[in-house]
């Protein structure tokens, strides 16, 4: 069906006021299990596993370091004044 057209029956709009709290507590269990995740953060000596997507979207930092296509898994290694105790 092209976009001009229209559908014959009704059309229904899904909402929920928790759709983007449960996206976000599924990718964090993704992430403790190790599941998709595609890039690494080194902080304080201890490897961080993460999601690409995640980090970018909330960080600026992150989005401009993992920009851009790569063949290999980014490692990112956070500078010493950076400490897992400000990890969120």
């Amino acid at each position: 069906m092209s976009m001009a057209e229209k559908p014959d029956g009704p059309v229904y709009v899904y909402e929920s006021t928790v759709h983007c709290a449960n996206i976000l507590l599924c990718l964090n269990e993704q992430r403790k299990q190790d599941v998709l995740c595609d890039v690494t953060v080194l902080v304080e000596g201890r490897e961080v596993r993460a999601h690409r997507a995640v980090l970018a979207a909330c960080c600026h930092y992150f989005s401009l370091q993992l920009r851009g296509p790569t063949d290999h898994e980014p490692l990112i290694c956070l500078p010493p004044k950076v400490s897992l105790s400000q990890q969120a």
